[in-house]
């Protein structure tokens, strides 16, 4: 939905009435992930898509039916093999598509849509929930709708999980438009991989925030991150003041165990999805044995990727950069190793 949010906000002020269309979940290779989302107007004008182009003619139809009627609908579609080619896919699949008036619209829906705008601004995780032509939120451990508490918890499960989820309980099913704060990088060291590193992090749309208290190659990264996210002081400084949740995935790369320690105190007790550490395999071992002296758990220490990034047997700042970005890439796909 993000892709069509202006295009949705503009419709809004313009007094329009439309309805939406949201693929809730897929079989085999369905052209739109879960999740993706097409807006159709009463005349039959859409903006966005739900399968690139093989159903979406007869989910106009049924929107155009449900603006003129009232109502809800689920559709279920098969992608014959012959469709599938068209979109660009090598073999068919199914899609179910739930169509609802704007949300927008319906009693209180005014609030909500601004509630959620509001979220998608300030980077909060937010969940819509959709059922039977009725819609909830919740965000930051603050829900709003005619559902139970258990339908809540499992929209929080949904947000951990930044999955757009299906939950069936007693008679209905909810649907869980999950919209995950957008991943950051925070960079610990200015170094020479740094600057290769936050134009791949970018290039993944991540947020970025490096700290460096000695400044070093601060005027090389002025063109790629902004000053208010260049912080010039220790990381028990800034640290606790980021967002340090499962968006956040944090590299260090000063060399300094001065620098790198403070920052792994603080990093191993949040809940960052990633923490990876540049140095040889004798550096990680002696990091290790501080971090054991240190009072650190087994456990909290094996959350250190170190060597940091895949092995793809870098042999430059560039190189480097690229394998620590597709470790990142790899914990945040939850791809697991053979055998595990």
């Amino acid at each position: 939905m993000i892709d069509i949010l202006q295009d949705m906000e503009k419709w809004r002020r313009e007094g329009k009435e439309f309805a939406l269309a949201t693929v809730v979940k897929t079989w085999r290779s369905a052209p739109r992930g879960v999740g993706a989302t097409m807006m159709i107007d009463s005349e039959g004008k859409m903006v966005g898509s739900v399968s690139g182009g093989c159903v979406e003619g007869q989910v106009v139809k049924e929107a155009q039916k449900i603006l003129k009627e009232g109502g809800t609908a689920l559709l279920n579609f098969g992608v014959s093999n012959d469709d599938a080619w068209s979109v660009g896919l090598s073999c068919g699949g199914a899609i179910s598509v739930y169509v609802q008036p704007f949300f927008a619209d319906l009693d209180g829906g005014s609030e909500l849509w601004q509630t959620f705008l509001n979220a998608i601004g300030k980077d909060a995780g937010f969940v819509l929930i959709y059922s039977d032509g009725k819609v909830g939120y919740y965000s930051e451990e603050i829900y709003h709708g005619p559902f139970s508490d258990s339908v809540f918890d499992s929209a929080a499960s949904a947000l951990r999980a930044k999955e757009c989820q299906t939950h069936v309980e007693g008679d209905s099913t909810f649907f869980y438009h999950v919209f995950p704060p957008r991943n950051k990088l925070i960079v610990i060291g200015a170094a020479h991989i740094t600057r290769d590193l936050i134009q791949l992090a970018k290039q993944q749309d991540f947020s970025i925030a490096v700290i460096d208290p000695r400044g070093l190659f601060y005027d090389s990264l002025k063109d790629l991150v902004e000053e208010k996210s260049l912080f010039r002081q220790w990381p028990a400084e800034v640290l606790p003041q980021l967002t340090l949740d499962s968006s956040a995935y944090a590299v260090l790369l000063t060399h300094d165990p001065k620098i790198d320690d403070q920052a792994l105190h603080i990093l191993l007790k949040s809940k960052v999805e990633y923490i990876g550490a540049l140095g040889s395999r004798k550096t990680q071992q002696r990091r290790v044995t501080r971090l054991d002296e240190a009072g650190f758990s087994r456990q909290e220490i094996s959350r250190i990727h170190g060597p940091v990034g895949l092995d793809i047997g870098a042999q430059n700042a560039a190189e480097i950069a690229l394998s620590i970005m597709s470790e990142i890439i790899k914990v945040k796909n939850k791809v697991q190793d053979p055998g595990n």
